[in-house]
């Protein structure tokens, strides 16, 4: 069993499918604050409001548990630990363990319902 102190927190990932009206919702209807944003055209953007940030991307390949978009992603302390433990429980990994431009060291697991889950440590 993992320890609980190796987990630090997570992303929710909400693939949509109008972006602009998504992040326009927010933060007119919730008052969240647009605090991150990503691509030309944009396709990415990160809304907050206290401690809750939920993640949205534009949607690419309709409702069905996204291949594309991950579903959650969890950011751990040690992910050299998590990702010898999936491997070890085989789990199925679908992006290996690597660091990424976007600052992350990250790799992808897909659940038995084909939901892509992310576990991550900031670089």
């Amino acid at each position: 069993m993992a320890e609980s102190n190796n987990y630090s927190h997570s992303a929710t990932i909400f693939p949509v499918s109008d972006l602009g009206k998504s992040i326009e919702f927010y933060l007119d209807k919730l008052d969240f604050e647009k605090t991150f944003e990503w691509g030309e055209p944009m396709y990415y953007a990160v809304v907050k409001k206290g401690g809750v940030g939920i993640h949205l991307t534009k949607r690419s390949d309709g409702r069905r548990p996204s291949k594309y978009h991950r579903a959650l992603y969890i950011f751990v302390n040690d992910i050299e630990k998590v990702y010898k433990q999936c491997r070890d429980q085989n789990v199925k990994i679908v992006n290996d363990l690597e660091d990424r431009d976007y600052k992350m060291k990250d790799f992808d697991i897909e659940d038995p319902d084909g939901f892509i889950i992310t576990f991550g440590k900031a670089e």
